[in-house]
């Protein structure tokens, strides 16, 4: 099994990330569960475990992970 580390994989995994990340609208004062939910399914994948805060309204939460 090789130990290499592939540029190119993890170069498109990079861009690929990047661009679903700035595709999500986060004005300020709207909405960010679409943006939390990805970056906590992404980190699920990897054995990390999460836990969300929200505001008042339940319109914007942060997400707290570990691993």
């Amino acid at each position: 099994m090789s130990t290499e580390i592939n540029l190119d994989e993890l170069y498109n995994n990079s861009i690929k990330i990047l661009s679903d990340l700035i595709g999500f609208k986060t004005i300020s004062g709207e909405d960010n569960s679409n943006l939390i939910n990805y970056c906590e399914n992404y980190l699920h994948n990897f054995g990390a475990t999460s836990f969300k805060t929200f505001d008042d309204e339940k319109k914007k939460s942060k997400s707290f992970c570990n691993n």
